[in-house]
This record gives C-alpha cells, structure tokens and sequence, in this order.
C-alpha cells in the first residue's frame, strides 16, 4: 500500500468514527497498523473506537483468560523481537477490553525501547485515562514528559502523582529534580 493509499484509508477510517461506525472504524485502524506498527493516528483511534463500542460492557471472564494467554504469546513475540506481531496480538487484548491500562503501559514500554516517545506518551496518557490513580503509570509519563523536554506536562503529572500519594520519595525527588530544571533553564535562558 503505497503512502498515499494510506492516507486515504485512514481518511476513511476517520469518517467512520465520526459517523459513530465503530465497527468498521475498528477494521480499518487495524488493518493500517498492521501495515505500519508505529502510525500513531490510527492506533489512537483503533482505542477511542474501541472504547466507544465498549461503552457500558464489562469485561468477561473468558476475556481474562484470553489475556493471560495472549499475553504469553506477545511477550514471546517481543523475546524474538517481533515488535509488529508483538503488537498486533497485545492489540487483541484491548479489542477485548479497551480500557485495559496494563496492556496499554505494556504497549507503551514497547514504544519507549524503540525509542518512539510520543507513541509511548500517548499510549500511557490512555492508561492514565482507564486508570487515573496508576501510581506507575504516572510515574513513568511524568519521565517521558521530562524527556521530551514538556515541563509543563510532567509537572501536572507528578502533582497528579502527589495527590495520590504525597510520600512516595521518587515522585517528591522527580518534582524537585524538575523545579531545579526548570530554575536553571530560566537562570542561563536555556
């Protein structure tokens, strides 16, 4: 499929999700990041359909065992360093429950060690959403916002962090490691 081709797919994947056609929202989304693994728009969507579809459904049993299952064959996939087949089956987790945020961390872990920051943000940022008191979670975007050098992100991460638990030492050392950043960058203007 050729870049262009892409586009137009995706285009038409948008307007499906517009037009409340989650199903086939779903189908085209996935179908693009099964071509490109890393097309950050679509895996975005592919969630937000799924999670509109999902609306009011609770996860099954059958869907639990399903990810304890499917997890060991991605984590397989990863050991072999097969990150699109990694992540194709990780995405059939979230198929199964959308607001599953130990599959999205796991899924942004993935992103971070290929380097790809803003994929690892934005699939965190939706674990933080299916989970706001994830401690972890927090903690980990809070460090990719201070990598990406967006001050202003980690900061409301790490207070998001200390309102949930204002004792954790590495939260209270990232915060004050930020303030001091932040106080040398305005000192030498950098």
């Amino acid at each position: 499929m050729t870049e262009q081709e892409l586009k137009e797919f995706y285009n038409k994947g948008l307007l499906a999700f517009e037009k409340q056609n989650y199903d086939y929202a779903v189908e085209i989304f996935s179908q693009i990041i099964s071509i490109q693994y890393d097309h950050l728009e679509a895996r975005h969507y592919l969630h937000l359909s799924l999670q509109k579809k999902a609306e009011g459904s609770k996860p099954s049993l059958a869907s639990s065992v399903n990810k304890l299952f499917l997890s060991m064959q991605a984590n397989s996939m990863l050991k072999k360093g097969n990150i699109p087949g990694c992540l194709e089956i990780l995405e059939k987790i979230i198929a199964s429950n959308p607001n599953d945020f130990e599959t999205l961390k796991n899924i942004a872990d993935i992103f971070y060690k290929k380097g790809l920051l803003l994929h690892a943000i934005n699939n965190l940022e939706e674990a933080k959403l299916a989970n706001p008191k994830d401690i972890d979670a927090l903690k980990k975007l809070g460090e990719l916002y201070v990598k990406k050098e967006d001050y202003r992100n980690a900061k409301a991460t790490y207070e998001s962090a200390l309102k949930i638990n204002p004792n954790d030492t590495e939260i209270l050392k990232s915060f004050k490691n930020l303030d001091a950043l932040g106080t040398i960058k305005k000192e030498f203007g950098c």
